[in-house]
């Protein structure tokens, strides 16, 4: 599945213009000439309201490509990422019914400090409008490190990783959408060790996002996380992202993004068809064990 709802973050991929950042219309035409190349390849792409989906399904979204509508509000101030989110009111399940979206998606941005009884009302707010809408919902976490603070070293990253996964993939969601777990720039040796823990905690289906991974290291990362349980990916920066400010945007979307595209979607047909071959193997000698055991 194909992200394309950044909002203010991919403002910022563009050259400024005269000292000044790009305006609106540059976001909406990035967003329709990449959903136009791409969607095509995607079962799915990720959408925003704002900028991409006014009162009806996009005319650039394939006909064989399901629109999932982003339905948070991100408060990003200027220089930074997202602090926080809210429930955008405008996403209602009639106008997810209106734009025929299929889904339904919310980022929540989760600190060891702050107080996790309104994020899971948050959540659960959410989750009642998807219900309402009769469409499956997409929980979203990125962590961050307490207000004012870093990271007291990657562990410390990792296991909010993992805490984050324990509060928000409980609570109804069909599907939770987890940062690479256990990743660092240039290291993926614990990535599938990480993820088969992400799959113990998540008690349904789980992809990986791309954000704060290494474009280069997105594929062979991808790979590690569906061998340790992830079921795919709802991804963006890692496919578009340096397109934004290359001069030829329609061609680099056409070679290669879409090229990117078809091989991350290739890693993981082929990741989980090991890890299915894995399993049939597993049970095969747990059925041998067991013969044994009895005697035959």
């Amino acid at each position: 599945m194909l992200a394309l709802d950044q909002r203010e973050s991919l403002r910022r991929m563009f050259p400024l213009v005269d000292g000044l950042e790009v305006d609106d219309d540059s976001l909406r035409r990035f967003k329709a000439t990449a959903t136009r190349v791409l969607s095509p390849l995607a079962s799915a792409i990720l959408l925003d309201r704002p900028f991409a989906v006014t009162d009806a399904r996009p005319d650039s979204l394939g006909p064989s490509s399901s629109l999932i509508l982003a339905a948070d509000v991100l408060d990003q101030p200027p220089g930074q990422g997202v602090v926080d989110t809210s429930l955008d009111p405008l996403v209602t399940p009639e106008f997810i019914g209106r734009v025929g979206a299929a889904a339904v998606k919310f980022l929540v941005i989760w600190r060891p400090d702050d107080g996790g009884e309104d994020r899971v009302r948050l959540v659960r707010s959410f989750l009642e409008v998807a219900d309402a809408a009769g469409v499956p919902s997409l929980v979203e976490a990125i962590v961050r490190p307490a207000a004012g603070l870093e990271w007291d070293g990657p562990d410390a990253r990792h296991a909010a990783i993992f805490q984050a996964a324990r509060e928000l993939s409980t609570l109804g969601g069909t599907i939770y959408k987890a940062e690479m777990p256990g990743y660092l720039p240039g290291d993926l040796s614990r990535v599938r060790d990480h993820s088969e823990r992400m799959t113990e905690i998540v008690p349904g289906p789980w992809v990986v996002l791309s954000n704060g991974v290494n474009q280069p290291d997105f594929a062979p990362g991808l790979r590690e996380a569906c061998l340790g349980g992830a079921q795919g990916f709802l991804a963006g920066r890692a496919i578009w992202e340096d397109t934004v400010a290359d001069p030829d945007t329609l061609g680099a979307l056409t070679r290669r993004s879409a090229e990117r595209l078809r091989a991350l979607t290739t890693i993981v047909a082929e990741a989980l068809r090991s890890r299915g071959q894995q399993r049939t193997v597993a049970r095969s000698l747990a059925s041998d064990v067991r013969t044994k055991e009895a005697g035959g």
